[in-house]
């Protein structure tokens, strides 16, 4: 009798304050060593930070043995729309796991929509050369004396 009321003593007042601390070390955890944005997966410190998902920006750099090409993704979206969809792009800048930056880059080299990395890697391609496509996320950091990007994790790299 006497646990069952120390364990009910328990979950009235310090499962739920244990629970919380929990997601909110999680999440603090998740931006500061994942990459995660602060506006995501609890959004502590989110009105303390200009690290937003629109402010985010994912860079791609084709690599062959001729030439480097460099690509942001969010212009090529806006000059060819349906390239890649919306969610995915905001999925990919939010939380960039090296799994999801690989998956992306597979897609952008796979031909299978219409593409200018595809088309650009499948025209100008010298086929007794690897090539390589290189993503990279950034994130837009305040220092307290300027505003600028910074790279949130080394970049991917994918071959075809």
């Amino acid at each position: 009798m006497i646990l069952k009321q120390s364990l009910l003593k328990f979950l009235k007042i310090g499962a739920i304050p244990l629970l919380l601390t929990t997601v909110a070390l999680r999440q603090i955890a998740l931006v500061h060593f994942a990459g995660l944005s602060p506006w995501h997966g609890g959004g502590f410190g989110m009105f303390a930070s200009i690290d937003r998902d629109e402010r985010r920006v994912v860079t791609t750099q084709l690599v062959d043995c001729a030439q480097t090409w460099d690509f942001v993704l969010p212009k090529i979206m806006a000059d060819s729309p349906g390239v890649i969809r919306d969610e995915t792009y905001t999925h990919v800048s939010t939380f960039p796991t090296e799994f999801e930056l690989r998956r992306l880059g597979q897609g952008l080299l796979s031909g299978e929509t219409e593409n200018p990395i595809a088309e650009l890697y499948g025209t100008n391609r010298d086929k007794s050369c690897d090539s390589e496509l290189r993503l990279q996320s950034w994130r837009l950091v305040y220092d307290g004396d300027s505003i600028a990007y910074e790279p949130i994790a080394e970049p991917v790299e994918v071959q075809p």
